[in-house]
């Protein structure tokens, strides 16, 4: 048994974690007029109901194109695999809209994978614990029997305030390179560093 195989359900973050979409969000705030290393969806807040509208298009637009050109991150797929194999729920909780997160996994044909998935419109986004909680509900699990993965800050700040365990998967990068290693219950520098932590089988994916 691994670290994490114990776990009753598994929650995905999905761009970065399982997809690559490519967002600029460096371009998409300065298209925005929004300032940087500020969340887009906490400046979008800060605005007029006339402004907010007039960003979300733009938002959309990179979103949906994104979307258009999304890949899935090598390894991905068969983790995904093997993960259903074993019967364990997964979910999907994303800052990305409805309309692009159902467009994403469906054309990448991984939609299959998840019993839910959370996206903005849906409630309080990350950190706010209000999805993992509510899949927590629906699937009735208590909170330590779910693992929230994903590659950013904002995805293991959920986690603590939700009070489930965590892994942030740094693609590659050394953990003391990612904002939020040192909250995460896990770090997970690869796809099989992820794989050997969540599956109880030994052989690489």
């Amino acid at each position: 048994m691994t670290a994490l195989s114990h776990l009753r359900g598994i929650i995905f973050d999905m761009d970065g974690t399982i997809v690559d979409s490519g967002l600029d969000f460096a371009a998409m705030r300065k298209e925005m007029g929004l300032r940087s290393g500020v969340p887009i969806l906490e400046q979008l807040n800060e605005l007029s109901p006339g402004e907010r509208a007039e960003m979300e298009t733009i938002l959309h637009r990179h979103e949906m194109a994104g979307a258009d050109r999304a890949t899935i991150i090598d390894g991905a797929d068969r983790l995904l695999a093997a993960l259903s194999d074993e019967g364990r729920p997964m979910a999907i909780v994303t800052r990305n809209s409805t309309e692009t997160t159902a467009h994403t996994l469906s054309r990448l044909k991984i939609d299959h994978f998840f019993d839910i998935v959370i996206c903005r419109e849906d409630g309080p986004h990350k950190p706010d614990p209000w999805a993992i909680l509510e899949i927590c509900r629906r699937w009735r699990f208590a909170v330590d029997e779910v693992v929230m993965v994903g590659d950013f800050e904002l995805d293991i700040q959920s986690a603590v305030n939700a009070g489930c365990p965590s892994v942030l998967y740094t693609e590659g990068k050394p953990p003391e390179q990612v904002p939020g290693a040192d909250l995460a219950t896990h770090v997970a520098v690869h796809l099989n560093d992820l794989y050997h932590l969540l599956a109880p089988g030994q052989d690489s994916i």
